[in-house]
């Protein structure tokens, strides 16, 4: 999966394997409940530890064999 390192501005390509997802539910003032679907990575820049974010849709949320992490 393609991440974009905000850091370094360049696109770094992480294994399937390697990354997590993440469910974000919320609830509207209009009481409508919105599900937010992401793929988290961490990756290591100049022995630094980073965290790479990326929204993704459900099929592909479902598709990643990572665990899910709140």
């Amino acid at each position: 999966m393609q991440f974009f390192n905000l850091k370094t501005k360049q696109v770094v390509e992480i294994p399937d394997a390697d990354v997590s997802k993440r469910r974000s539910v919320r609830t509207t003032s209009g009481g409508v409940r919105q599900e937010r679907y992401a793929a988290v990575a961490e990756v290591t820049v100049d022995g630094k530890p980073l965290k790479l974010f990326k929204f993704v849709d459900r099929a592909t949320f479902d598709r990643l064999p990572g665990p899910e992490v709140s």
